[in-house]
């Protein structure tokens, strides 16, 4: 599996393989990349494209760059935002182990408190148990460009999900903005202790 890439200013061709059932396909498709998508994209990992009216997941293979690709190749549909680095290489990781998981997944009672559902990261299911890997930003520690409340909301949603998983047996990981250097040692010391 390639390791994750980030993007020169001189890409403009993005090259991937759409998604079947969580598997890569073998075909791959060219597409023109515009300058403002380049800090969304990172080869190695799976996006989320528009087509028509369906949503489309599809992996980036490579990136490249071509004088005429604006001419060339259509606009690629990328939607919505994209998660960051950190996260693309937590799920890298876990497909690199032949892991399905699911992003930004809501759970049955895993609530805020205003009875709101909270999402969870990754979550991904082995023998028919659940896992939960949480990255926690800066944002999590330390209150910057936002208020109080939003602050308090942040570490009181944090608190919740640990509750919820240690009601529910659930193992779970969260790994701070200071280890995201070792996300990868990370995640591979919490997929060993599955049985």
């Amino acid at each position: 599996m390639n390791e994750l890439v980030f993007v020169r200013k001189n890409y403009n061709v993005i090259h991937i393989s759409f998604m079947k059932k969580g598997h890569i396909q073998g075909k791959i498709y060219n597409w023109y990349l515009p300058y403002r998508d380049l800090d969304r994209i990172h080869i190695g990992t799976i996006t989320t494209i528009k087509i028509g009216n369906k949503r489309k997941k599809v992996f980036v293979v490579d990136l490249s760059y071509n004088l005429k690709a604006e001419k060339l190749y259509k606009t690629f549909p990328l939607i919505g935002s994209q998660p960051s680095w950190q996260i693309q290489l937590i799920c890298q990781q876990l497909t690199n182990n032949g892991i399905e998981y699911y992003r930004e997944r809501s759970f049955k009672g895993l609530m805020n408190a205003h009875n709101k559902s909270l999402r969870v990261d990754i979550s991904f299911q082995v023998d028919g148990q659940w896992y939960f890997i949480e990255y926690h930003g800066t944002h999590h520690y330390f209150k910057r460009n936002t208020s109080n409340q939003r602050f308090k909301n942040i570490l009181q949603n944090m608190e919740l999900k640990r509750i919820w998983c240690e009601e529910h047996q659930v193992p779970y990981l969260e790994i701070p903005f200071f280890r995201q250097k070792e996300i990868f040692l990370v995640v591979d010391n919490f997929l060993s202790k599955i049985d």
